[in-house]
């Protein structure tokens, strides 16, 4: 969109020389563009955050996404405000109604709060996904509960039962090399 159609050609003209305003205006700018920089680069740190939901349980991811994209969608609405408000400072109309600006402050309530929940959220699930040491058998790889004494036969568990219980991981089993040497010579021997 051509800046005379946003500003309208009289507004153009009157944003005259950056060095004409007046330095409360001059610093509101200023603010704003900090703020519509850190938005910006929020939006793409927000694509690092969306690359880590691998690493969330099948079940939360779905939820975790939907959350993600609403709280995108929401910054994407701040730096559209961010630039409006600049571009209303800079030619000097400055007349936001009251319903906007009360709609402003909420969805910047909105918006906290949905990063907070989020952030809260995603280091739960993966909390929950790599959690603590594991007893592990040193002969046969099963994993004793949390817990249970190392002596009940009980609560010992396949390595595979113990993560499918806490995770959504699945399992396809395979045989590596040095095993199926060992198989082979088994069955020969």
């Amino acid at each position: 969109m051509p800046a005379h159609r946003f500003f309208g050609r009289a507004g153009l003209a009157e944003m005259g020389n950056w060095y004409t305003l007046d330095w409360q205006t001059r610093t509101a700018v200023l603010f704003i563009a900090c703020g519509a920089v850190i938005l910006g680069i929020s939006i793409f740190y927000l694509q690092g955050i969306f690359r880590a939901t691998p690493l969330i349980s099948e079940r939360s991811q779905r939820y975790i996404v939907r959350f993600l994209r609403a709280h995108r969608l929401l910054m994407l609405f701040f730096l559209a405000g961010y630039l409006v408000v600049a571009g209303s400072v800079l030619i000097g109309r400055v007349n936001i109604g009251v319903l906007p600006v009360s709609l402003i402050f909420l969805l910047g309530a909105v918006f906290v709060l949905l990063g907070i929940f989020l952030h809260a959220r995603m280091v739960e699930e993966i909390q929950r996904t790599i959690q603590g040491l594991l007893p592990i058998c040193m002969e046969c790889k099963r994993i004793r509960m949390q817990g249970c004494a190392s002596s009940d036969q009980h609560s010992w568990k396949e390595i595979e039962s113990y993560i499918s219980q806490r995770t959504e991981a699945r399992f396809s089993h395979g045989i590596c090399p040095e095993c199926l040497d060992k198989v082979r010579q088994r069955r020969r021997g």
